[in-house]
């Protein structure tokens, strides 16, 4: 399955039927879960609308907050109904025509005057409900929006890939600079344990070489990281087994990352050889990077 991040956007129009036409656009950013939103241009609520929205992009994403705009455009001339209420138009205008002007003034009622009266005319607008059809035909537009902005997000998680595979090659570096290494580094630490021991004890103080060495190779043994490095690369090997596979990993990918920052945290701690520290904290920051793109993943 392909790479997608949960960064997209997505449009598309077409007409239902001979009332109405539709347009959609769908617009996805980061989110832990998958959280949709419909919004309409109706001012009425239309659940069977907004069903429609949530129905396609549920299929098609798993995670990210994601905004559905459908916008119903009435179209014909049916598309809102007037209602004239001639009797009331009548009685208003005879009623008006009966008063007596004041004095000093001339003209007779007009049409205008009349339709000024609240509730001679109302205006309906055309039922909202879709039939099968219409319904169908919004599913197709939807589905439209809902796969070019699917598509963006796929090739957005193609580069964010290339980005993470670019990231983790430094560290897993670091890792293949810092293994051979390890040897000479217990080496000398046993060295320079030795030596430490020697100044407290001093040439006074009868302290047997053997118990020296024992005592060196026991703190050296607490900073023997090959634990972690064993770790790290089972952690290396399973993100790239994920990464390769695809599919909705952000999540899987992100506790890897915690995981592996963890056992270079660990890694740092016991070693701290000025050469490893200076290497760690640019494999670190690689770490960091990785689990930024990483959390882009859906």
């Amino acid at each position: 399955m392909a790479l997608a991040s949960m960064t997209g956007f997505g449009r598309a129009r077409g007409r239902l039927s001979d009332r109405f036409g539709a347009s959609v656009v769908v617009r996805s950013v980061n989110h832990r879960y998958l959280d949709v939103q419909v919004r309409t241009n109706l001012r009425e609520e239309a659940p069977e609308l907004e069903a429609v929205v949530r129905t396609e992009v549920s299929d098609r994403f798993q995670r990210g907050r994601v905004t559905g705009q459908l916008n119903l455009e009435r179209s014909g001339a049916g598309a809102t109904h007037v209602m004239v209420n001639s009797q009331a138009v009548s009685s208003v205008f005879e009623q008006l025509s009966g008063l007596p002007l004041p004095e000093g003034t001339a003209g007779s009622v007009t049409l205008r005057d009349v339709l000024a009266v609240p509730g001679l005319i109302s205006v309906t607008a055309q039922e909202t409900l879709l039939d099968e059809a219409e319904t169908a035909a919004l599913r197709m537009v939807v589905a439209e929006a809902v796969e070019t902005a699917l598509q963006m997000r796929r090739a957005e998680g193609e580069n964010l890939a290339r980005q993470i595979k670019d990231e983790l090659g430094e560290i897993v570096g670091f890792l293949d600079w810092f293994e051979p290494q390890m040897p000479d580094l217990r080496r000398r630490i046993m060295e320079r344990l030795r030596e430490r021991i020697a100044a407290v004890v001093g040439p006074e103080m009868a302290v047997e070489p053997e118990r020296i060495v024992q005592e060196a190779a026991l703190i050296a043994d607490r900073a023997d990281v090959a634990e972690e490095v064993v770790r790290l690369r089972a952690h290396f090997g399973t993100f790239a087994k994920r990464l390769e596979a695809g599919g909705a990993v952000g999540r899987t990918l992100d506790f890897l990352c915690q995981e592996i920052h963890r056992e270079l945290n660990t890694l740092g701690s016991k070693c701290r050889e000025p050469e490893v520290a200076d290497r760690l904290v640019a494999a670190k920051a690689a770490g960091e990077r990785v689990r930024e793109q990483v959390q882009n993943l859906e």
